[in-house]
């Protein structure tokens, strides 16, 4: 069932925050829901009560074929894969193989992904990096999580021109996705610049997420933005966004690795 990676050329934009509040958002429609966590950091797990000196995680046993063995349950009941505590040395030997070996990530995933309407998302460290390569050539959407600053806009043309989810080596029927995140429209910038991104990108933007305390907060109470805040804007944004997704999912062939699409890209629906 579908794949979906959330990544950002930069640091520092909310990714994985946007990501856990998207797995959330999706759980709450009704579909089952895994989350991956590919970014050394290990920061997603800490979005699902997951305990701070817990080390485990699937990289340090990612030579096992199937990686649905490895998924711990959630208090809230999405699947999470943790990066876990891991050794340099583990570390590296664990991106050499995703480079060198091409269908390494596929197997170890297929398990997860033959979960009848399970959806997977997976979180992926800041930049370009070998699990965005191997991430981008089986995903079916891939998402780029940008800032409402001149930072993100100056990056806009790196992603337009498949500098950083490279076309060529995707099979995904979908153009790359973005979301606008933390946007303030209090401050002249922040609105500025997320008026110009939005006529930039038109049918290619996913959705916007308004800066939102509530998020930092839902955090450190450990809860969903859904439990801790129901009415806050931030999950309203998600909420927005997961439907869409949702449109998109329901109109994606299933995923199957060796015969996947090779259809044309085409255009998302316009929300």
């Amino acid at each position: 069932m579908p794949l979906i990676c959330v990544a950002s050329p930069k640091g520092g934009v909310g990714k994985t925050t946007f990501a856990a509040g998207l797995a959330f958002a999706l759980q709450r429609l009704g579909l089952p829901v895994t989350v991956i966590d590919f970014d050394v950091q290990n920061a997603l797990r800490l979005h699902f009560a997951a305990a701070l000196g817990d080390p485990r995680g699937y990289v340090a046993h990612a030579e096992q074929s199937d990686w649905q063995r490895l998924a711990l349950q959630t208090s809230g009941g999405i699947g999470l894969l943790p990066y876990g505590t891991v050794g340099e040395a583990q570390r590296l030997r664990f991106e050499a193989r995703l480079a060198e070996t091409p269908r390494f990530l596929e197997e170890a995933l297929r398990g997860i992904l033959s979960i009848p309407r399970m959806v997977v998302l997976a979180d992926t460290p800041p930049g370009p990096s070998p699990v965005l390569n191997a991430l981008n050539a089986i995903a079916d959407i891939r998402i780029a999580v940008l800032l409402a600053d001149a930072a993100s806009v100056s990056l806009l043309p790196q992603i337009e021109q498949g500098l950083f989810y490279m076309p060529q080596a995707t099979r995904s029927p979908l153009p790359v996705l973005y979301i606008i995140n933390q946007v303030d429209r209090r401050r002249r910038l922040s609105a500025d610049t997320t008026e110009f991104m939005r006529a930039r990108l038109q049918g290619a933007l996913l959705g916007l997420v308004h800066r939102d305390e509530a998020l930092a907060e839902a955090l450190a109470s450990q809860q969903s933005i859904f439990a801790f805040d129901p009415g806050s804007a931030a999950a309203h944004d998600l909420d927005t966004i997961a439907r869409r997704l949702g449109e998109l999912l329901g109109d994606l062939e299933p995923h199957a690795f060796s015969v996947h699409r090779h259809r044309a890209e085409r255009p998302i629906p316009h929300g």
